[in-house]
C-alpha cells in the first residue's frame, strides 16, 4: 500500500480501515497518572543521552491530535532508538506518571515496549482532525465567486485551476491549510479559501464608497481564491497526519502557488491580460504582509493589503476558537485556556 493518499480518499472512501467501529478512540488525552499503560503515538522528537553517571537513555515524544506526551527509556535505549525514527507511529507500553507538571510515560524493561506499527493498520481517526462543514455548500460557493468575476481572462484563469484541471481541482478541494496552526484538516484549505474570500469583498464593500480610488473587484475575489494555492502541493496526508511534502520544505506555499499560477495562465483561453497576471502573484507574494513573515515582498496595492488583512484575520481567529474548543473538550467548567504560544496569551473563555 502506497504511504499517500489522496485526501478524497481519506474523506469519502476511508482506505485504512478504523478499528474503531463508532467507539470512542483511546487518545493521549484520556490518559491518567500513576496507571500502566499500553498507548499509540507518531514520534514527533528523539535524542539519545546520558547522565552524569554516564547512564544512557532515549528520550522521545510521541503525539496524535488530542496532544503529546514525553516518553523515557531506561532499560533499552539504544536498542529502541535505532528501532524507531521521527515520522514512525509506534505502540509504547509503561507508567504514566506526572514529571516536571506534564504527563510522561516510563517505558517498561521489555524487550517489546516500543514497538513500531505497520502502515495499514493505522487509524487515520487518531490522528486528523476531520471538519464539520458541509464542503459541498463551500464548493458551491467557490464556484458563484468564479462566476462573478467579469473580465474573462482572469474568470479563464479560475476556472482552469479550479474546475478544468482535474488534479488541481481535488487537490485543492480536499487539501489541508496547515499541519496544525489553523484549518489543519481535510478541506481545511477550502473553508479558509472561501472565509479570506468573503472577508474580502466585504471590505472591497466597505471601501469601494470613494468615487477617487478603484478596488479592482475581480482582482480581489481572484487573489483571495488564489493566495494559498500553494498549500496543495506544500502538504501530504498521511494515516498519521499531515506532512510537509519535500517541496514544501525546499521551496514553500508562496513560491509554489506562483509556479502553479503561471503555468496554468499559459493554457488558459481567452488569455489574462499580463497585467493582471502580475497583480495575482504578487497578491501571492505578499500576502503575510510582512518580510518576517515570510513574504518576499509587502503588500503595495489596496488589493493586496485586502486580502492579507483578511487572511491575517481568519487565521488568527481560527487559532482562537480552536483553543477555546481544546480547552472545552479537557474541561467544560474552563473559564480561561491554556497559554497559547502561537498567539501568545491565554483566551478568556465566554459563557451563554
Amino acid at each position: 500500500m502506497n504511504e499517500d493518499y489522496s485526501l478524497n480518499d481519506i474523506i469519502k472512501d476511508n482506505p485504512f480501515h478504523p478499528k474503531t467501529n463508532g467507539e470512542n478512540i483511546p487518545l493521549i488525552s484520556d490518559l491518567k497518572p500513576t496507571e500502566e499503560a499500553e498507548i499509540e503515538g507518531k514520534v514527533v522528537s528523539k535524542k539519545l543521552q546520558k547522565t552524569k553517571n554516564d547512564k544512557t537513555f532515549l528520550l522521545f515524544t510521541i503525539a496524535d491530535k488530542s496532544q503529546s506526551i514525553r516518553a523515557i527509556d531506561w532499560y533499552n535505549a539504544e536498542t529502541n532508538n535505532n528501532k524507531i525514527q521521527i515520522g514512525d507511529v509506534i505502540k509504547v507500553k509503561g507508567k504514566i506518571v506526572y514529571f516536571e507538571n506534564r504527563l510522561q510515560i516510563n517505558i517498561s524493561n521489555e524487550t517489546d515496549s516500543v514497538q513500531k506499527i505497520n502502515l495499514i493498520n493505522i487509524n487515520p481517526e487518531k490522528y486528523l482532525q476531520f471538519s464539520n462543514n458541509d464542503l459541498s455548500k463551500l464548493k458551491s460557493k467557490l464556484e458563484y465567486y468564479i462566476e462573478t468575476v467579469e473580465d474573462q481572462g482572469i474568470k479563464s484563469l479560475l476556472k482552469q485551476i479550479f474546475l478544468v484541471n482535474s488534479r488541481l481541482k481535488e487537490s485543492f478541494l480536499f487539501s489541508p491549510a496547515a499541519i496544525e496552526v489553523h484549518h489543519a484538516y481535510p478541506g481545511g484549505l477550502l473553508v479558509h479559501t472561501v472565509m479570506v474570500t468573503e472577508l474580502s469583498l466585504r471590505l472591497y464593500n466597505l471601501y469601494n464608497e470613494d468615487t477617487d480610488i478603484c478596488i479592482n473587484k475581480d482582482i480581489i475575489i481572484a487573489g483571495s481564491l488564489l493566495h494559498d494555492i500553494g498549500k496543495i502541493e506544500e502538504y501530504v496526508i498521511k494515516p498519521s497526519g499531515i506532512e510537509k511534502t519535500e517541496q514544501g520544505e525546499l521551496i514553500g506555499h508562496i513560491h509554489l502557488g506562483t509556479k502553479i499560477v503561471y503555468e496554468e495562465s499559459k493554457v488558459i483561453t481567452p488569455k489574462i491580460k499580463e497585467s493582471d497576471l502580475n497583480h495575482l502573484i504578487h497578491i501571492i507574494l505578499s500576502h503575510h504582509g510582512e518580510i518576517e513573515y515570510g513574504s518576499p515582498v509587502v503588500p503595495k496595492t489596496i488589493e493586496s493589503f485586502i486580502i492579507g488583512l483578511s487572511d491575517n484575520v481568519d487565521s488568527k481567529i481560527a487559532q482562537v476558537k480552536d483553543n477555546i474548543r481544546n480547552t472545552l473538550q479537557i474541561n467544560k467548567n474552563q473559564s480561561w485556556s491554556e497559554y497559547d504560544k502561537r498567539l501568545a496569551r491565554k483566551i478568556k473563555i465566554e459563557k451563554y
